[in-house]
């Protein structure tokens, strides 16, 4: 119980006391929301907790990839592209002696003999096995005929076309009959 001074009356000690309690529930209500907000508060800064995990997975991270030997990438990416290559010229010239004709050596397509317009069509269907496309032929095809009958002669047929958009020049080489070799750049290759 309360005690009050004696000079203090009744309905006056029942004022004080009751503005007492309702301070005292006001000064409770206040403590417990501001508890609520702070474990709101906890719960949010709870996310930021991950930032060290996340920081210690990017710092592993980043020594995985200093380890990681970028040269040996590079050779295993050009020995993976070499056998690519080797791969569609065996391919090729599979699919061109199941259609027949007699294989030159060295040569990467079987030879049929003598027709300017057989070998410029492997040389289009070369080309676009290969990737490329809207095919020219700047060699007269005269001159194709000529390499086309063989006989020994060697030489080379100009070849226009693109590739991704680029435009692409070069030869297209012919050994005894067959296409031998291709050599194409793209245009802006040739630039420094």
């Amino acid at each position: 119980m309360i005690l009050f001074p004696a000079d203090l009356s009744q309905d006056t000690a029942v004022t004080l006391a009751a503005v007492s309690c309702v301070l005292l529930a006001g000064t409770t209500t206040a403590l417990w929301l501001g508890v609520v907000r702070l474990r709101r508060a906890e719960a949010r800064l709870a996310h930021l907790d991950r930032l060290k995990d996340i920081q210690a997975s990017l710092q592993l991270l980043q020594e995985e990839r200093g380890a990681l030997d970028l040269r040996r990438l590079e050779h295993v990416l050009l020995d993976i592209r070499d056998g690519q290559k080797r791969v569609e010229d065996r391919t090729l010239a599979v699919l061109e002696s199941a259609r027949g004709g007699t294989r030159v050596p060295g040569a990467l397509e079987p030879a049929a003999a003598g027709s300017a317009t057989a070998l410029a069509d492997r040389i289009v269907t070369r080309l676009l096995a290969l990737g490329y496309e809207r095919v020219q032929l700047v060699t007269p095809i005269a001159r194709i005929a000529e390499l086309a009958e063989g006989g020994g002669r060697d030489g080379e047929i100009s070849i226009e076309a693109r590739r991704d958009g680029a435009a692409c020049k070069g030869r297209i080489l012919v050994k005894k009959g067959a296409i031998a070799d291709v050599q194409l750049q793209s245009a802006y290759s040739a630039f420094p």
